[in-house]
């Protein structure tokens, strides 16, 4: 019949750094397969494409579990997540396999393979070299800079400042949840789970910036009368300035929700306060006729002074500043609105933005 589906992020992760942290993990069974169709060659080049995601996931998230047992795991937490660990270690039986976030259907992990800091340590900005590898992806023959392509990469937000939270709001991070609003399952009698700690750190732009349209949906879980009123009174024209100063002073979604002490939010209402991680999208600085199998970027870390004197950073661009040379993540490539001329002779005008 139709494919059981079962979405999955816990690895231990949250007892490493932001870059160790593995991809939310997706475990799928496999409908039956229509010998004829089987055998057509696009079938067999995508699902060589699903095969290259499946075990490069798999692989990483051998080496997170390695790292994991030699680690001080208490039994504690064995036993919380032991409904899956029975579902991830009897995985013949289930049928189950791993795949790089399920919202992100075209997403596929891929590793860093090379980082280099491009100015001093001294210097004002950050402006860096990575280099990931795509062989043997379905990004391999999608990500040309010399045909105007970019990569979408997906940022985690950082691991000690989502363990500060949780910790902040009394959260077990090894809860296991459902996330079915976030990442819809492809096929019905689907379920989707993730961990506490993993839907703060891979999916919910916790540290992201609010509107108006967030304090609407956050104030009636506040149980003090008075907090209620004060998140209230911040969607009023009258509050505007009060807002607009917050604003400047770059507050996010979580500094909003611990500057109320009585806020009680079920953990199954945050995503729907709270949206999703979205993409950050880099211009390929690399030819894959130059260097075949390699998808090269130049990024700068983006920050700028909030009003009070903080200086805060970009969420993407900061993830990748911290990356090394082994860590992975979650990238696809995007089509460019550059559309270069058939007529490799004719003039074409390119204008540096500056951006």
């Amino acid at each position: 019949g139709r494919a059981q589906v079962l979405v999955t992020s816990v690895s231990y992760s949250h007892h490493f750094k932001m870059a160790e942290v593995a991809a939310p993990l997706l475990l799928a069974t496999r409908p039956f397969q229509p010998a004829w169709l089987m055998s057509m060659p696009k079938t067999q080049a995508i699902l060589g494409v699903e095969a290259q995601k499946v075990a490069m996931v798999y692989k990483h998230h051998s080496a997170v579990k390695d790292k994991a047992a030699a680690s001080k795991v208490s039994q504690g937490v064995i036993n919380k997540v032991g409904d899956l660990c029975r579902l991830l270690a009897f995985q013949p039986q289930y049928q189950a396999q791993f795949r790089a976030r399920p919202d992100v259907s075209q997403g596929e992990l891929i590793r860093v393979t090379d980082w280099k800091l491009l100015t001093p340590e001294n210097y004002d900005r950050t402006c860096f070299h990575i280099e990931v590898d795509v062989s043997g992806t379905g990004l391999e023959h999608l990500v040309n800079g010399a045909m105007g392509k970019a990569l979408s990469v997906y940022a985690t937000n950082d691991a000690d400042k989502v363990m500060e939270f949780i910790q902040h709001m009394k959260l077990d991070p090894d809860e296991i949840v459902s996330v079915e609003d976030i990442a819809p399952p492809s096929e019905d009698g689907t379920v989707v789970l993730t961990s506490v700690y993993k839907l703060f750190s891979q999916y919910l732009d916790l540290f992201g910036k609010p509107s108006r349209e967030f304090l609407k949906k956050l104030f009636p879980f506040a149980e003090d009368i008075m907090e209620k009123v004060q998140i209230a009174e911040l969607t009023l024209d009258r509050k505007s300035e009060d807002f607009l100063d917050r604003q400047a002073r770059a507050y996010t979604y979580a500094d909003y929700i611990c500057a109320y002490k009585s806020l009680k939010i079920p953990v199954a209402k945050y995503v729907e306060i709270l949206p999703t991680i979205k993409q950050r999208v880099y211009s390929i600085c690399s030819s894959s006729d130059y260097h075949p199998g390699k998808c090269q970027l130049l990024v700068v870390r983006e920050d700028w002074q909030a009003k009070g004197g903080d200086t805060k950073f970009g969420l993407c661009s900061s993830f990748m500043t911290f990356l090394r040379p082994g860590n992975v993540c979650v990238a696809h490539a995007t089509h460019s609105v550059m559309q270069i001329p058939e007529d490799k002779t004719a003039p074409i005008f390119m204008a540096g933005l500056g951006t």
